[in-house]
C-alpha cells in the first residue's frame, strides 16, 4: 500500500467548513482559559484536598497518546517496516498535535501561565532536584525533537530521518516513563507509589497510541475517499491486543503488590470501595475486556470496522 501526499488547495466547501469549526473551537478554548485565569482553578475541580484538577488529567492523557504515536512511527523510520509507511507520517504529526495540547494544558494549570516559557529553558533557571522541572525539560525537548523529526520527514533526507527517529523515540520513552515516575515516586500516595509505574505508563502510552492511530487512519482514509488497507489495520489490531495484555499484567502486579502491603487502605478502597465501579467498569471493562473480546473473536478481529471499534 502506497500513499501520495499533496497540498490542500483550500477551496472546497468541506475544507472551509472544517476550518470554521476549528476556529470556533479555538476561540471558545481561549475564552475558557481567560475565564479560568480570572476565576481560579476551582473551575477544574482543584482544591486544597485535590491539587491536580482536570488540566493535569488531560495533560497526562495527551502525553501518553503523543508518546505512543511517536513510538509507532519507528516501525517504518527506524525498523524499516515499509507496510506501515502510509501511517508513519500521520503518527508523527499526531504526536506533535497531542504534545502541543498537553503543553497548553500545563500552561492552563500554571498559577502563573506567563512563565510558561521556562519549560523550554533546558537546565537553565530550573530546580533540577524537582521531578516537575525534569519533566518540564523532557516535555519541552520532546516537542522540539518531534517537530524537527517531522521537518526531516517532509524534506525526505533519508540519512537523517532514521537517526532523528531513534533519538525522538528514545526521548518519547523517557517522557512517559518520567510522567509515570511523577506518580510512582510519591510516597504520600499509597495507591500510586510503585517502582513499575513508569513501565505501566509506557505500556499505556503504546496501547492508547495504537488505538488512536487505528481510528485516525481509518477515519482519514474513509473521509478522503481512499481505500483502507485491511491487512495493515488487522496487523495494528494484533499489536493493540498484545499491548493491552502487557498493560493489564503490569496493572495486576501493581495492584496485588499494594493489596498485600501493610499500607493497603487506598488500594482496597479503589478495588472494593464506593467508587470501585469506576476502576472495574472503565479501566478494566472498557479499556481491556471489551477491546480484547473484539480483537480475539475470529469473526471480528479480521474486519476494519470491529478493529476500529476496539480502538475506540
Amino acid at each position: 500500500m502506497s500513499s501520495t501526499f499533496v497540498s490542500i488547495d483550500g477551496k472546497s466547501r468541506s475544507y472551509k467548513t472544517l476550518v470554521t469549526v476549528l476556529v470556533v473551537l479555538a476561540l471558545s478554548g481561549l475564552l475558557s482559559f481567560v475565564v479560568s485565569y480570572i476565576q481560579g482553578h476551582q473551575m477544574f475541580g482543584s482544591s486544597n484536598v485535590i491539587p491536580w484538577g482536570m488540566p493535569i488529567v488531560l495533560t497526562i492523557y495527551l502525553i501518553g497518546l503523543s508518546a505512543g504515536s511517536l513510538i509507532l512511527s519507528s516501525l517504518t523510520y527506524v525498523f524499516g517496516r515499509e507496510e506501515y509507511r502510509p501511517i508513519a507520517r500521520m503518527a508523527v504529526y499526531l504526536a506533535i498535535v497531542l504534545i502541543f495540547g498537553a503543553l497548553l494544558s500545563i500552561a492552563i494549570d500554571l498559577g502563573r501561565p506567563e512563565k510558561f516559557w521556562r519549560l523550554l529553558m533546558f537546565f537553565y533557571m530550573n530546580n533540577m532536584s524537582s521531578m516537575f522541572a525534569i519533566n518540564g525539560i523532557l516535555y519541552g525537548g520532546y516537542f522540539v525533537l518531534t517537530l524537527t523529526y517531522l521537518v526531516l520527514i517532509f524534506s525526505g533526507k533519508i540519512a537523517y530521518i532514521r537517526k532523528m527517529g531513534i533519538v525522538a523515540v528514545c526521548w518519547a520513552v523517557l517522557v512517559h516513563m518520567g510522567t509515570g515516575a511523577i506518580f510512582g515516586f510519591i510516597a504520600a500516595r499509597e495507591a500510586w507509589v510503585s517502582p513499575i509505574k513508569p513501565l505501566e505508563f509506557l505500556a499505556a502510552a503504546v496501547a492508547s497510541g495504537l488505538a488512536l492511530l487505528i481510528v485516525a487512519v481509518v477515519l482519514t482514509l474513509k473521509f478522503t475517499g481512499r481505500k483502507v488497507n485491511r491487512e495493515m489495520v488487522v496487523s495494528l489490531g494484533r499489536m493493540l491486543a498484545v499491548s493491552i495484555i502487557i498493560l493489564m499484567v503490569l496493572i495486576f502486579v501493581d495492584k496485588m503488590t499494594h493489596f498485600y502491603s501493610p499500607e493497603r487502605g487506598a488500594t482496597v478502597f479503589m478495588l472494593a470501595g464506593q467508587f470501585s465501579w469506576i476502576f472495574w467498569g472503565f479501566q478494566i471493562g472498557l479499556v481491556a475486556v471489551v477491546p480484547l473480546a473484539i480483537l480475539f473473536l475470529p469473526r471480528w478481529n479480521k474486519t476494519v470496522r470491529y478493529v476500529s471499534l476496539a480502538g475506540l
